[in-house]
């Protein structure tokens, strides 16, 4: 195989690009989620606590459970 430094620069760039790209949708996603997190819990305030404290109890008893392991 015989690959050119130019080759392997561009390849290397084009990944870069696209890995931006994911990173855009993504920071685009996350900003859309985080704008209906933040309508639910000025609508629903009771309920975003006991959600938070449902996932937090869940996480706590999974961690319990894999650290005993």
């Amino acid at each position: 195989m015989s690959t050119s430094k130019a080759d392997v620069d561009g390849l290397i760039d084009e990944g870069r690009e696209k890995l931006n790209d994911i990173a855009d949708q993504g920071m685009e996603y996350i900003s859309s989620a985080n704008s209906f997190l933040t309508e639910f819990i000025r609508d629903e305030p009771l309920l975003a606590i006991a959600g938070a404290f449902a996932v937090g109890y869940v996480a706590a008893r999974v961690l319990n459970y894999v650290t005993r392991r």
